[in-house]
């Protein structure tokens, strides 16, 4: 027995060794101006484990759900002269199930920002360089008069850098070099507490790390409107909107 396994301590242990001269041999050349943050480049990957909330007012619950969404960059294109890029988004429930598409979204990146455009908004995912306490309009891009951007019209959206280049672990698996981009964190009342009250939680969060891109994701949106005392008019007394969480937990 003790034959048997020095072999495969041996195997372990130059495995593990030869782990970590890769990863002391990673680039950071460009850490300080943050490009990598938000790389491009078809064949890359994240895959993440998803949970997601609904608020049914019509329905009056609360739904949850589970499933896994795999980001692939697959070609790009010209637009306007800049290279874009296209990301297939593939869906499947469970590790044991088959992936199916479930949409396509654009980036593109320069000197100055990297651009993320899904059902046709764009946002201004990042600036460079990347610096500790920078701030910007990461939705400027959005036309906020189109119906169904409500939820980007409040002026509490601020894009600000926090926590560069720390560590963080979104539940499986630590990333050394990563960044938070703190977007929007805005609530009024409520409704557990005082259902008679109008209220709303706007709330969005992302991280990102070095040479793998969005890690981390938390997105909340709902609205409440109270019914009248006679119970004729006004909102349907529950929350209408959203949440989710996005989680990497592999990525190339």
């Amino acid at each position: 027995m003790k034959k048997f396994l020095l072999p495969i301590i041996a195997l372990f242990l130059t495995s593990f060794v030869f782990v970590s001269c890769q990863k002391d041999k990673e680039d950071l050349s460009g850490l300080d101006k943050g490009y990598a943050y938000f790389p491009l480049e078809i064949g890359k990957y994240v895959l993440y484990d998803v949970d997601s909330t609904y608020w049914d007012d019509f329905l009056r619950a609360e739904i949850h759900h589970r499933c896994q969404l795999r980001y692939e960059v697959v070609d790009t294109f010209n637009s306007g002269g800049e290279l874009a890029y296209v990301i297939n988004v593939l869906y499947r429930q469970t590790s044991a199930d088959p992936f199916v598409p479930n949409d396509v979204i654009y980036a593109s990146a320069n000197e100055d920002r990297a651009v993320l455009t899904q059902g046709n908004v764009p946002f201004i995912k990042m600036t460079f360089p990347v610096k500790e306490g920078k701030t910007w309009d990461g939705n400027a891009m959005i036309p906020l008069s189109n119906d169904g951007n409500e939820q980007y019209r409040s002026d509490k959206w601020i894009y600000q850098y926090a926590q560069v280049n720390e560590l963080f672990d979104p539940g499986n698996n630590v990333y050394e070099h990563t960044v938070t981009v703190n977007q929007i964190d805005d609530e009024l009342n409520n409704p557990e507490e005082d259902p008679d009250a109008y209220a709303y939680k706007n709330y969005s969060q992302e991280k990102y790390a070095y040479n793998v891109g969005l890690i981390y994701k938390e997105r909340i949106y709902w609205v409440y409107q109270p019914t009248s005392p006679d119970g004729q008019s006004g909102g349907s007394g529950y929350r209408k909107g959203y949440g989710v969480i996005m989680k990497a937990v592999d990525n190339n």
